[in-house]
């Protein structure tokens, strides 16, 4: 969920919810009546951002199909990777629970990752731009245990930007947890090749985590 605003997480909306993140096409906020949850609401048609002509055939299909929509993707992919490899996901994935509505409309019902003093895990967009509170060293390490895992299990997450990942501290390193699951199912391609071949998915992976240390190293001033 790659934010494009990037409010804090005491911010609010016009109907009263506590916003964590907002992206080209969906909205996170705490759930209400759980705090350890949060929600993901589907944007309007007016509210996302310009995108291409493959994605907007996507959104028109999600109108007319749910099954196409963001929060019916992600849900499915979280469901088969967890049938897949079980409890492992949860060092590594924001669990995905059910569809719900709200009085705010439908949303996907999520874990929401929270740091030890109860509030939201900031998102390693966050540390890039906002808080400096992790070398690039450290940040690129927890990228590379993600990415390891990836390859181990031929999991072809490909959508591995800064919005996607909330950081915990672990020990005196970081953990990255993926809150954003849905390039599981959906990508750009037309055809899947990346995800049909295990050398393809590998080194595809392995692209999108190198750019992501790059972008990592370059806004933290750190050397390449």
């Amino acid at each position: 969920m790659v934010p494009q605003t990037h409010p804090d997480n005491d911010a609010e909306d016009r109907q009263g919810l506590q916003i964590i993140s907002r992206g080209a096409n969906r909205l996170c906020a705490r759930d209400p009546g759980d705090p350890s949850h949060c929600l993901k609401f589907e944007l309007p048609s007016s509210e996302r951002t310009r995108v291409g002509a493959r994605q907007r055939m996507r959104r028109w299909l999600a109108v007319r199909f749910p099954r196409f929509g963001e929060n019916e993707t992600e849900l499915r992919a979280y469901r088969k990777l967890r049938a897949r490899l079980g409890p492992d996901t949860d060092v590594y994935l924001a669990a995905c629970h059910d569809l719900v509505d709200t009085p705010h409309g439908r949303a996907l019902r999520c874990d929401c990752i929270l740091l030890d003093d109860g509030t939201p895990a900031p998102s390693l967009y966050h540390y890039l731009f906002t808080e400096s509170r992790y070398s690039a060293e450290v940040l690129c390490a927890a990228v590379d245990v993600f990415e390891a895992w990836l390859i181990r299990h031929q999991i072809p997450l490909f959508d591995l930007n800064a919005g996607n990942f909330v950081v915990l501290p672990h020990g005196d390193q970081a953990r990255l947890v993926c809150i954003d699951t849905k390039s599981i199912l959906s990508g750009k391609e037309i055809l899947p090749f990346s995800r049909w071949s295990p050398s393809l998915m590998r080194r595809k992976i392995e692209r999108r985590a190198q750019r992501l240390r790059q972008r990592i190293r370059a806004a933290l001033g750190e050397a390449q």
